[in-house]
């Protein structure tokens, strides 16, 4: 819960720093009235010092309070202020220091306080809002804006990390739109021209240990929806999705790259990473949680203490798709499960330990597979009450999985399959507990002989282990087209036996 509070505190900064969401007149009141309502609407509570005239409305000593979910603690953020100021067509511009300190207070419970002061710098800052009371629209540039970490203190005693921790984006564009009623609806959408972070720092507690970490991103892009239906309350994620909450955020990258540094008394390490691009989309609502990343061109490089040599390696393609159900209900709901790590290399050198003589094929490996199916949820699975009550018990019915592609290859050798089942969950006795599964998995094994053999010429494989396992090739398996080529059906009857090409073994 605390993740998920730090989820809200972070989204409704954000709403502070860029504003809300066309084209009517609008007043500065208006504006204020709207983004106070969605802090608010975050479950924050809000004071600010008013002071209006001539068109311009100045707020100072802006408070946001929230209180922890379950007694946990509460946190406090306090800004300076800044001006909403009306431009006589109708728009309204937010003005904003070029810093502008954040004062955020954590005082959790039974653990340490905590007061950070985060700076928000800008450079060529415009932000506009326009459009109606009910219908606002906020558009904003800037050429530079930073988040940059200027003091820490815990629990009354000042710390000194010794170097910056900041992110900074250049060249930045966007627009917000936030339409109310009983629900409200937004959309999003953002560009940057890069995106870069820094952290030196060293341990506080004076152990010597020192963590560098650096990175960037390239032509960061994002967008998104949401809505929020009116007196949904957000310390109860349950009842919110229920009610109609939901969103969607996208983003892209050109390229990236990140620094690892990290030295102690007795060991250090060290990481580089880059990539060519990627995309990542997180979704919730009522129906189901999408979480879905990729990364093109990834390249790793490790060294360390514990390492006792470089590591080093690359992949074309690196992506996890998690799509799930989240809230009981009697109809079957959709799941997906893809992993894909494609045309994974490593160096020469890592090769030569356990392959000196180059008998293996170096060719880039692969392993990709994907899994869709559908289950019965008995439990909302965001309800810890819920969840506690089932203690290690399943929280609902699995009734189909297809596995639409299977792909393994590597070392000359390749694997593929599809295949699909259902599940009779009435019949938990024929495989000990698990709903009896009906179907067939196709399989196509192509080289496998053929590694085994370097297995083998290699030491890695004693002849004995070898003969066993061409034996249970023999029994699950039955030649196919081409050469070294082996095909096997596993099948699944009503009955509950299990057959490999017709054989049964169950």
């Amino acid at each position: 819960m605390k993740h998920w509070t730090a989820l809200k505190t972070s989204a409704a900064l954000a709403i502070c720093m860029t504003g809300s969401a066309g084209f009517a007149d609008v007043t500065a009141s208006d504006v204020w009235t709207n983004w106070r309502d969605q802090m608010v609407q975050f479950g924050y509570q809000i004071s600010a010092d008013e002071a209006a005239s001539g068109g311009v409305l100045a707020l100072s000593n802006i408070k946001l309070h929230i209180d922890l979910p379950e007694n946990e603690g509460t946190v406090d953020v306090t800004l300076d202020g800044m001006e909403f100021r009306e431009a006589g067509d109708g728009t309204v511009q937010i003005m904003m220091p070029a810093t502008m300190p954040v004062r955020i207070h954590v005082a959790p419970k039974d653990e340490k306080v905590v007061d950070a002061t985060v700076n928000y710098d800008t450079q060529g800052l415009l932000a506009v809002a326009s459009g109606s009371p009910d219908n606002l629209t906020f558009t904003y540039s800037a050429d530079s804006a930073a988040l940059v970490l200027a003091g820490l203190v815990v629990d009354g005693k000042a710390i000194d990390l010794g170097g910056p921790v900041q992110m900074t984006m250049t060249n930045i564009s966007g627009s917000s739109t936030a339409q109310k009623g009983a629900v409200i609806n937004a959309q999003q959408s953002f560009a940057t021209g890069t995106l870069d972070y820094i952290l030196d720092v060293n341990d506080p507690k004076g152990t010597g240990e020192h963590m560098f970490m650096k990175g960037s991103l390239k032509d960061l892009k994002g967008g998104g929806s949401s809505a929020m239906p009116e007196g949904a309350e957000m310390a109860d994620l349950p009842a919110a999705l229920k009610a109609g909450m939901s969103f969607d955020g996208n983003f892209t990258y050109a390229g990236g790259a990140n620094q690892i540094e990290f030295k102690g008394k007795d060991e250090q390490f060290t990481a580089n990473t880059s990539s060519t691009g990627g995309a990542i989309r997180v979704a919730m609502s009522a129906g189901q949680l999408i979480y879905d990343v990729m990364a093109q061109g990834s390249s790793v490089n490790l060294m360390g203490s514990d390492i006792p040599l470089p590591v080093s390696f690359d992949m074309a393609q690196a992506g996890f798709k998690l799509m799930m159900p989240l809230m009981s209900g009697d109809d079957l709901q959709d799941f997906q499960v893809s992993v894909t790590l494609g045309d994974f290399t490593m160096a020469d050198m890592l090769w030569g330990i356990f392959d000196p003589t180059g008998q293996l094929p170096r060719d880039p490996a692969t392993v990709a597979f994907d899994v869709t199916g559908q289950v019965k949820l008995t439990k909302d699975l965001l309800d810890e009450k819920q969840m506690a009550e089932i203690g290690a018990a399943a929280p609902g019915e699995i009734h189909a999985a297809s596995i639409n592609g299977l792909t393994v290859r590597a070392a000359g050798a390749e694997l593929t399959g599809a295949g699909a089942f259902t599940f009779d969950n009435t019949d938990l006795t024929s495989f000990d507990g698990m709903p009896r599964p009906q179907g067939a998995l196709n399989l196509k094994l192509v080289g496998g002989n053929g590694l085994l053999d370097k297995l083998v010429a290699m030491g890695f494989v004693p002849e004995d282990q070898a003969m066993g396992a061409r034996m249970m090739m023999g029994l699950f398996a039955i030649p196919g087209e081409g050469e070294d080529t082996l095909n096997s059906t596993i099948e699944v009857n009503e009955q509950g036996h299990v057959l490999a090409n017709g054989q049964r073994l169950k």
